[in-house]
C-alpha cells in the first residue's frame, strides 16, 4: 500500500512538472499585454511597494501589486521575471489541486488523470499567458484547491490547525482577487452536502452546532473583506443596465458553449480577431457532442453510484455565480460575446475537477459521500471493465483535445503579438542612443486599445522599455515612432504654415523687437507641434508666443530647429526676447502633427 501511494504521488508530480515545463515553453515566447504595462508603471512610479492597497480597475489586489513591484525592480528586460512569477504561481495552483485530490480521493491512480486534465486544459491559459490575469487568477486557483484540502482535513479530524490553515489561505486569496469570496461558499457547500446528513434545516443546525468556530472565523473574514471592498474600492460598474438580449447571449456563449467544450478539451478552434488573445470558437457540432457527453457522463455515474447529483449542483451553482459576475460587469460593456473568453471561467475548471472527484469517490469521514450502487456477479465485472475502458478513452480524448487547443492558443501569443512586436522594435531602435526627445503619441490600437487612454501613449509605455527617454514640450530634435514601433526623426504633417518671409535669403528677420508671423490659416484649438527652422547669428535665447502661451528656448549660432508642443488655436506665432545684436533668419514656421521622417 505504501509503495503504491508513493508511486501514485510520484506519477502525479511528474505530470505537474510536465505542466510546468509546458508553461515555461508557452511563456518564453510570450510578452506583456495592455494592463501588464500599467501595473509595472504604477510600481515604477513609487519605487516602493507603497501602493499595494490602491485598487486596480476596481480590483483589490495587494498580492498582485507586490509581485509587480518585485518584477519592476528587474531591468532592462522584465519579461523573464514576470514569466517566472507566473510559472511559480501555476506550480502552486497545481500543487494545491494535487493536495485536494489526495485528501479527497487518497493516493489512487485516478488522481493522475485528474491532475493531467488540469495541466492540459486550455481553460486556464488566459490566466497564464496574460500576466495581469495570472496575478489574480492563479492565486485564486491555489487558494481554492488548497483550502478545500485543509478544510476537509479539519472536518475529518477536528484539529484547529487545519482550520487556521484554511483561514490563512482564504485571507491570501482575498489579497489576490475579489472572487476569492466564493471560496468560503464552496467550503460551506462541502460541509452541508457531504459532512452532514438529514433535511436542509437539520444539516444547517448540525453544521452550526459542530462547526460554529469555523463559521465564525470564515464568516468574520469574509464580512470584513466585503465591508472594506464595498466601501473603499471604487466600482467601475456601479449599476447594471444589462438587457434580456445580452443576458441570453451571454448565457448561450458562456454556459451553453464555452464552458462545456472547455471541460472536454475544447474549444479546438479559436477566434483570433484580436491577437494575441483569442475567443473560443467551437464548431456547432462540437458543442452538441460536448453536451451529449456531459449529460451521458452524469447519467452513467447516477446509474452506477448514489449521491452524485449534489456534485453537479455544486458545479452548476459555481458556474452560475461566475455567469452573474460577468453579466453585471464586463458584459455591460462588451456584450454577450465576452462569454467566449475563458478568462472568466478559469476557476471553474478546478471546481469541476473537485465535483468529478466527489461524484466518483467515497470521501473518508463524509457521511454524504457518493457510493457504488449494488450490482451482481459477472455482469457487474464485465460492466466495470467496460466502464473503465470507456472512461479511459474519454480521458485520453479530452487530454489530446486539451493539448491541441492549448498549443493553438499559445501560438497566437508567440506569432501574432502586436504589442510585443511594436515595443521590441521601439527598444531596438532607441536603446543605446543616449537621451532622446520623443513626441508623446498614441500607439496603434492593436498594441493598446484606445479605451485605455492615456495608458495607450508612448509617454506611458516606452519608459518601461528604454531608460533615459524624454518627452519634453520643447526640443531641437524630435523623434517619433512609426506604425511598427521603429524610431524616426520627426517631420510635420502641416495643418497651417507661414508664407515666405519678406527678406530674400533670410525669410523673416527677428531682432530684439518682437515680430509676429501670420500663418496662412488658423489651426483649430487642439494639441499641435510648432516647428521653426532658422539660422542664428550667435548663441542666445528666444521667446515663442502662441496666443497667451509663451516658451523660452536656447538657440545656437548657425542652423537651428525648434519643436514646441502647445495646446491652442494657432493663427500666428510671435518671436521675441533676443539680446540686441542677435538676429534670426526664420524660413520655416509650420504647425501640425509629427510624422516619421528619416530613420534614426
Amino acid at each position: 500500500m505504501l509503495h503504491r501511494a508513493r508511486t501514485v504521488v510520484s506519477a502525479a508530480l511528474l505530470v505537474v512538472l510536465a505542466g510546468v515545463a509546458s508553461r515555461v515553453w508557452a511563456l518564453s515566447g510570450s510578452w506583456f499585454y495592455t494592463d501588464d504595462h500599467r501595473l509595472l508603471r504604477d510600481a515604477l512610479a513609487t519605487g516602493s511597494p507603497a501602493r499595494l492597497l490602491d485598487p486596480f480597475d476596481s480590483q483589490f489586489m495587494p498580492l498582485g501589486r507586490a509581485i509587480a513591484w518585485l518584477v519592476s525592480t528587474t531591468s532592462p528586460d522584465r519579461w523573464p521575471a514576470a514569466a517566472t512569477t507566473t510559472v511559480v504561481l501555476h506550480l502552486l495552483a497545481s500543487l494545491g489541486l494535487l493536495a485536494m485530490l489526495l485528501v479527497l480521493v487518497g493516493p489512487r491512480w485516478r488522481v493522475v488523470p485528474l491532475v493531467a486534465l488540469h495541466q492540459t486544459s486550455a481553460m486556464v491559459l488566459p490566466a497564464t499567458m496574460w500576466w495581469a490575469a495570472a496575478l489574480n487568477q492563479l492565486p485564486l486557483q491555489a487558494v481554492l484547491t488548497g483550502s478545500v484540502a485543509t478544510w476537509v482535513l479539519h472536518l475529518r479530524t477536528g484539529r484547529r490547525r487545519w482550520l487556521a490553515a484554511t483561514a490563512a489561505l482564504v485571507a491570501v486569496g482575498l489579497l489576490a482577487y475579489v472572487k476569492a469570496v466564493l471560496v468560503p461558499l464552496v467550503l460551506a457547500a462541502l460541509l452541508l452536502g457531504w459532512f452532514t446528513e438529514g433535511g436542509p434545516w437539520q444539516r444547517v443546525r448540525t453544521a452550526v452546532r459542530a462547526h460554529w468556530r469555523s463559521a465564525l472565523a470564515l464568516g468574520t473574514l469574509g464580512a470584513a473583506f466585503s465591508a472594506y471592498y464595498l466601501t473603499q474600492v471604487p466600482q467601475v460598474f456601479v449599476e447594471s443596465t444589462t438587457g434580456e438580449q445580452v443576458t441570453g447571449d451571454l448565457a448561450r456563449s458562456m454556459l451553453g458553449s464555452t464552458l462545456p467544450v472547455g471541460l472536454l478539451g475544447g474549444p479546438w478552434r479559436w477566434d483570433t480577431g484580436n491577437p494575441p488573445t483569442s475567443y473560443a470558437d467551437p464548431p456547432a457540432v462540437a458543442v452538441l457532442v460536448a453536451w451529449v457527453v456531459l449529460v451521458g457522463l452524469g447519467a452513467a455515474l447516477a446509474v452506477r453510484r448514489r449521491r452524485t447529483g449534489r456534485a453537479w449542483v455544486l458545479l452548476g451553482c459555481y458556474a452560475a455565480v461566475a455567469f452573474v459576475l460577468v453579466l453585471t460587469s464586463r458584459a455591460q460593456v462588451a456584450g454577450g460575446v465576452v462569454g467566449l473568453e475563458y478568462r472568466y471561467l478559469t476557476d471553474v475548471l478546478p471546481v469541476a475537477l473537485l465535483c468529478l472527484a466527489l461524484a466518483t469517490t467515497r470521501v473518508e469521514g463524509a457521511v454524504g459521500s457518493s457510493e457504488p450502487r449494488a450490482a451482481g456477479g459477472s455482469r457487474s465485472s464485465r460492466s466495470t471493465r467496460a466502464t473503465y475502458a470507456a472512461a479511459g478513452l474519454l480521458v485520453a480524448a479530452v487530454l489530446v483535445g486539451g493539448v491541441l487547443s492549448s498549443v493553438t492558443y499559445v501560438r497566437t501569443w508567440h506569432e501574432d503579438n502586436p504589442g510585443k512586436a511594436y515595443l521590441t522594435a521601439a527598444r531596438a531602435t532607441l536603446e543605446g542612443r543616449g537621451s532622446l526627445d520623443l513626441a508623446d503619441q498614441v500607439v496603434p490600437p492593436e498594441v493598446v486599445p484606445g479605451y485605455q487612454f492615456p495608458a495607450n501613449t508612448t509617454l506611458r509605455l516606452l519608459p518601461l522599455q528604454v531608460p533615459g527617454l524624454r518627452f519634453p514640450e520643447v526640443t531641437d530634435e524630435l523623434v517619433v515612432l512609426d506604425e511598427d514601433g521603429r524610431a524616426h526623426r520627426a517631420l510635420i504633417d502641416v495643418a497651417v504654415d507661414a508664407p515666405p518671409g519678406p527678406e530674400e535669403g533670410c525669410g523673416w528677420r527677428i531682432g530684439s523687437s518682437p515680430v509676429t508671423i501670420d500663418l496662412d490659416g488658423t489651426a483649430f484649438d487642439s494639441t499641435w507641434w510648432v516647428h521653426l527652422g532658422f539660422a542664428a547669428s550667435t548663441d542666445d535665447t528666444v521667446e515663442v508666443t502662441v496666443q497667451d502661451t509663451t516658451t523660452r528656448a536656447a538657440v545656437r549660432q548657425g542652423l537651428n530647429s525648434l519643436y514646441w508642443r502647445v495646446e491652442a488655436e494657432i493663427g500666428s506665432v510671435t518671436l521675441s526676447g533676443l539680446r540686441p545684436g542677435t538676429s534670426l533668419c526664420v524660413d520655416v514656421v509650420e504647425v501640425g502633427e509629427p510624422l516619421p521622417g528619416d530613420p534614426l
